[in-house]
């Protein structure tokens, strides 16, 4: 049989006794394209004929003279299901004479395989034959003498004979040689048993094989054909008359070009033939078939007649309309009447492929314009964000924080659940603790904004005013970086208003703090708990402005998270602001009834207590605590601090702390490095320096970067005077004090120490702009002056302080009751002594004597200046700040002569506010109030912002006007929050109710 390769559709032939019932694989020689091959049923006539109906004899041949090449029909598709071996070898049947190709035609009916070859009819007529040719290989492919029609096998249906094709090969000779066998096609093996040559052929063997056919194999030999003629080939095309080179060209007598221009015009529709199905074997298997495959010449079905011996097995490359098909089986008749449809079927065939080619090219459209682009979005949707590129700021923080942790553990999610965890609890050690844990969760992922909000939350609310300017700074940059990264989330917003808050001083940053908040609430999508800091934070910034508005925020901030323990904390702060210690106390009292573990509560309810002067009540409520909780180390260390800062206890102090220090294995190493610092502070405030010194060195042991410790040790080098260990520790706690001022004078003290007074004069005036109260900072820049030995430039300095127009003369510098930065109120001026008095050149130079005893005087060495302002006046007697401050130091010992000394200060210089307000305090000892009430009203027309003259005169109208009274403590208190004197009047008229 014929086969036809799928791939490349080159043709070749194949002995059907190579074919098994279950097909054979054959892999085509050229294109290695490897398919199944089965065996055919047999081809159906082209009118099919009525089943059961018995197929006319076969006629003989008659060639007509230059007839037509009759149409190429597509091969039908090789069905699996073969007909079944028969027991032995049927009949053979005459070799029908059809043509070149007449596989592909009108199909005669076969008999079983290896009844008739295929190939067996073609080859020129005998009449071309021509003599002392060489050898060619498809010379005999002739049929022999043809024979009756023998019995059809049983699998394949009879059909009628086909007419033979033009050129007729004439009869096969006899034996030939045995033909070699062509490697090239060798490539199925071993022929099967039984395919030997039988002998020479006998009349009843009409269909031998030719000599030259095709070996797929190792097949049998068989007899040769006749040798035949040459063919009939053209040199020149039959169109065009150009000359022909190639081989096949001569043998089709048209040119390449000439037939592809002829392929483009319209022929008739090829008929196609499906030959009859056998039924599917009884196994069930698979069926696989073959592709039908179109014919080899598609100009050959045109109007130009097909040339004589066109015999050519293997279609050539370049004929394009030899493609595979693959089409379904039809039956013979409905194929026919759609073909035979005449131009109305033709042209509906056109509509329909053009119909089917818009609608093809409108889909594939649709697809890449519209469908494709949204899959792809779709896609690019569904795939994670990449994360932005870290800012700058965040990098330089993150490099600066990697020297703190050399050796971070655990992930991210682990840091952030222990520092969220830390801030809720709403302590001051635990936000330290905080910052630490939302610091490595930063070092191990850049890009968490959460980290970010974090730690700025826990800096805000841990340090809040004590904040240095690099912390400050450092946070606002990061806080920037993360809203560029996330954008302006809630956690960001709260953290950034929180920061503002702690630097509430400055100008503008309670009104940008008010504007996040809002910001917050104005997000629907903002969780319960952001909205209650956001309402915090409102109510803080309108403490100050209106407290009925501040109340409002509190209580809205108190409904939506009624667990958030800083709520009644500021609401607290806020009545003390105000001046209402009574309900401060009262608030914080019940938070502690609820909460007894609310240590915030517990420590500001007493720090209230101190600076109202209720000290014992400050003592039992850590009494209180610690019996509740035998063993508490913070209630022990609050009672000890209580003992050495409020009450004056130092020596008991540091017997506390010391018992303290026996169990300091036991706490954590930041609760023993406090121990330490608070037993450093104790031993200085009792005077052992070196106790001192010792003490600090422990607290650093444990935490080396204690601010405590390091501000501790740093006094002592201070008063020692040793320049290079107070420069040491500065760096220990610079930018780690809650007061910015302080932190300047101190500096200022180091640089003056160095002999570098230029810049300790810059850090004084720094430190007044920072805070005008700070009068320590204007007597240290008159020091630096002296210590140059600028005497006009130091008297100038000194002189505003004297007569007390700007500052209060009983009240060096602002500072808290209680603090972790322990500094006693004379402490900034320490080591400063008799710098002033050596500007004194001669006896009667009573000036720097004068502003030697100021000096002493804030010091607190009461002696030593009262015996330096006796010599100014035993030289001088109209010196009436000499007679001033030698009166209040009178006052100060309950001598009796304080009020002579007023009398007279006030009597040689009337205008100096200080001597007024001398006569006046002394008035007030004396018991006559309206003298005093007067003499402390003249004060304040010459010095209105002294506080020490109008809490006075306050604490006279208590009696008789306590609503005038309050209004006037009030006053004293929002001008300066720290002035204790004037809050503990202030408590007193709200026990009074």
């Amino acid at each position: 049989m014929r086969i036809v390769c799928q791939k490349c559709a080159a043709a070749y032939a194949i002995d059907d006794r190579l074919i098994t019932t279950k097909g054979v694989r054959a892999q085509c020689p050229r294109c290695r394209h490897l398919q199944l091959v089965k065996r055919e049923a047999s081809a159906a006539s082209v009118t099919a004929p009525a089943e059961g109906a018995v197929p006319p004899a076969a006629a003989e041949p008659k060639p007509p003279a230059a007839a037509p090449a009759p149409l190429v029909a597509r091969e039908p598709r090789s069905h699996p299901a073969a007909a079944p071996v028969a027991a032995k070898p049927p009949e053979p049947l005459a070799a029908p004479k059809s043509d070149l190709f007449g596989d592909f035609g009108e199909l005669p009916e076969l008999g079983p395989p290896g009844s008739v070859d295929p190939f067996a009819d073609l080859g020129p007529p005998a009449s071309q034959v021509t003599g002392g040719l060489p050898p060619d290989p498809f010379a005999n492919l002739g049929p022999s003498v043809p024979a009756p029609a023998a019995k059809a096998a049983p699998a394949a249906k009879p059909g009628p004979p086909v007419p033979a094709a033009p050129g007729v090969a004439a009869q096969a000779k006899p034996a030939a040689p045995a033909v070699p066998e062509d490697p090239l096609l060798d490539f199925l093996g071993p022929a099967p048993g039984g395919l030997e040559p039988d002998g020479a052929p006998t009349p009843g063997r009409a269909s031998s094989p030719p000599a030259g056919a095709v070996s797929l194999g190792r097949m049998s030999a068989r007899a040769p054909a006749p040798v035949l003629p040459k063919p009939e080939t053209h040199t020149n095309c039959r169109s065009c008359g150009k000359d022909l080179a190639d081989p096949f060209d001569q043998a089709l007598g048209i040119c390449e070009a000439c037939k592809q221009r002829e392929s483009a015009f319209p022929r008739e529709p090829t008929v196609l033939v499906a030959p009859e199905v056998a039924p599917p074997p009884s196994d069930g298997g698979a069926l696989v078939e073959l592709p039908v495959m179109s014919g080899l010449d598609g100009a050959g079905a045109g109007d130009e007649p097909r040339s004589e011996g066109a015999t050519a097995l293997a279609p050539d490359s370049r004929v394009s309309s030899v493609k595979p098909a693959r089409t379904s089986h039809l039956t013979a008749a409905p194929v026919r009447s759609a073909q035979r449809g005449g131009s109305g079927g033709s042209r509906a065939g056109v509509f329909s492929l053009l119909a089917l080619a818009v609608l093809g090219a409108g889909g594939a459209g649709y697809y890449f314009l519209v469908h494709k682009p949204q899959q792809e979005q779709r896609v690019r949707d569904a795939q994670p964000a990449a994360p932005a590129a870290v800012p700058a700021e965040v990098l330089a923080t993150v490099g600066r924080w990697k020297l703190q942790f050399l050796e971070l553990e655990g992930t991210r999610e682990q840091h952030l659940a222990a520092g969220q965890k830390q801030l809720a609890l709403d302590q001051r050690i635990a936000y330290a603790e905080a910052e630490e844990s939302f610091q490595q969760a930063l070092l191990l992922d850049p890009h968490s904004t959460d980290a970010i909000a974090g730690y700025v939350q826990a800096l805000a609310l841990g340090r809040g005013p004590g904040m240095d300017d690099n912390s400050f700074q450092e946070a606002r940059e990061l806080i920037q970086a993360a809203t560029r990264m996330a954008g302006e989330t809630p956690a960001l917003l709260v953290a950034h208003a929180n920061l503002l808050l702690a630097r509430s001083r400055q100008a503008g940053n309670l009104e940008e703090a008010a504007r996040l908040a809002t910001e917050v609430l104005s997000q629907s999508n903002a969780a319960d708990a952001y909205k209650a800091e956001a309402h915090l934070v409102l109510g803080r910034s309108q403490v100050a402005t209106s407290r009925a508005l501040a109340n409002q925020e509190f209580e809205a901030a108190r409904k939506l998270a009624p667990n958030l323990q800083r709520v009644d904390f500021y609401s607290a702060l806020a009545h003390e602001q105000a001046g209402q210690y009574g309900l401060a106390l009262k608030q914080l009292r019940q938070r502690m009834e609820l909460d007894p573990q609310d240590w915030n509560s517990a420590e500001a309810a007493a720090r209230i207590y101190v600076e109202v002067g209720e000290t014992a009540r400050a003592r039992k409520l850590y009494e209180d605590r610690l019996k509740a909780k035998a063993g508490d180390v913070r209630a022990s260390l609050a009672l000890a601090v209580l003992r050495y800062q409020a009450e004056g206890n130092a020596r008991e102090a540091v017997r506390v702390l010391k018992e303290l220090t026996k169990n300091a294995s036991r706490y954590g190493p930041r609760d023993a490095s406090e121990i330490f610092s608070h037993l450093a502070a104790a031993e200085r405030t009792a005077g052992n320096d070196a106790a001192a010194a010792t003490a600090a060195a422990a607290a650093l042991k444990a935490v080396p970067a204690m601010p405590e410790a390091h501000l501790q040790w740093f006094l002592v080098a201070l008063a020692q005077k040793d320049a290079a260990l107070a420069r040491e520790h500065l760096k220990g706690f610079q930018g780690r004090l809650e007061d910015a001022a302080l932190e300047k004078v101190l500096e200022g003290r180091v640089h003056l120490l160095e002999g570098d007074v230029a810049k300790a004069q810059e850090r004084f005036q720094q430190a007044v702009r920072l805070d005008d109260r700070r009068m320590d900072a204007k007597l240290l820049e008159g020091v630096a002056a002296a210590s140059a030995k600028k005497r006009d430039e130091a008297f100038r300095l000194f002189y505003p302080v004297l007569e007390a127009r700007v500052w209060d003369p009983l009240r060096l510098a602002p500072r808290p009751a209680l603090s972790r930065f322990w500094l006693r109120p004379g402490d900034t001026l320490v080591g400063v002594e008799n710098v002033v008095k050596s500007l004194g050149d001669r006896p009667e130079d009573v000036q720097p004597l004068l502003y030697e005893a100021l000096v002493r005087f804030h010091q607190g060495d009461r002696q030593t200046a009262e015996r330096l302002l006796s010599s100014v006046v035993e030289v001088n007697a109209n010196s009436g700040g000499a007679q001033a401050y030698r009166a209040l130091i009178a006052l100060d010992t309950k001598g009796p002569q304080a009020r002579n000394l007023a009398v007279r200060a006030v009597g040689v210089e009337r205008g100096l506010p200080v001597a007024r307000l001398s006569l006046g305090l002394a008035l007030a000892a004396a018991g006559d109030v309206a003298g005093a009430m007067r003499a402390l009203q003249s004060a304040l027309d010459v010095a209105p912002k002294m506080l020490s003259a109008q809490t006075k005169l306050a604490e006279l109208l208590v009696t008789s006007k306590p609503q005038e009274a309050r209004a006037v403590l009030e006053k004293v208190v929002g001008l300066d929050p720290s002035y204790f004197p004037a809050k503990k009047l202030l408590f007193k008229l709200d026990e009074r109710g």
